[in-house]
């Protein structure tokens, strides 16, 4: 599977006002985990895309933006 790019999730985490520490706590995650997950070590769960959808108001249509775009 190729990386996953996910600078604008974090450009959108940015843009909230949300630094990475709210967001792991607010989908029930440590920092740690986030931070590996955007680091590309360990795939995002659903419940966690869902979760960052509705903390980041992220349309469905433009999950795979945020989550499936692969790293030129």
């Amino acid at each position: 599977m190729p990386e996953v790019n996910y600078n604008p999730l974090r450009g959108r985490m940015r843009e909230c006002g949300l630094t990475q520490k709210e967001c792991a706590a607010k989908i029930g995650i440590s920092e740690g985990q986030l931070n590996r997950k955007l680091a590309g070590e360990y795939d995002f769960k659903q419940d966690e895309i869902h979760g960052l959808c509705r903390l980041l108001n992220i349309d469905a249509a433009e999950i795979g933006h945020y989550f499936f775009s692969p790293k030129c």
